[in-house]
């Protein structure tokens, strides 16, 4: 077979206030709406061709899962241009976060949490 994965295109990521969280993912990580923010969904778009759509429930659930270590992860990572400003708007912000960690070869990231508990991963890149 030649046929292949040529990119992630979309992240759809449940929220319950699609304006709350439209206003949260803009402020906070620099995000611009790819279309008007609707009753049931955002899409924001993330660099030239990839988006997160950011999806209504009608319960409030995450994409967060615990590994066989017992640790919560995060199902998007995204990489940043300044992890260290945008990590400082977040405080600055009251978003609930979590410290700069450095991982032995991979950079420095932290974790972060939506309005409605999404644990997403921020990324400065590769060291």
């Amino acid at each position: 077979m030649n046929a292949k994965v040529k990119q992630i295109e979309c992240v759809y990521i449940p929220i319950t206030n699609p304006y709350e969280s439209a206003e949260w993912y803009q402020k906070n990580l620099g995000l611009e709406l790819r279309n008007p923010v609707t009753e049931d969904q955002v899409q924001l778009r993330v660099g030239e061709q990839q988006a997160i759509f950011l999806i209504k429930t009608k319960e409030c659930s995450t994409l967060n899962f615990i590994e066989v270590g017992g640790i919560e992860m995060s199902v998007i990572t995204l990489e940043v241009t300044d992890i260290e400003e945008i990590y400082s708007n977040m405080k600055i912000n009251g978003v609930r976060i979590e410290g700069i960690n450095e991982s032995e070869g991979c950079g420095d990231f932290f974790n972060v949490f939506d309005p409605d508990g999404n644990k997403i991963s921020i990324w400065g890149g590769w060291k």
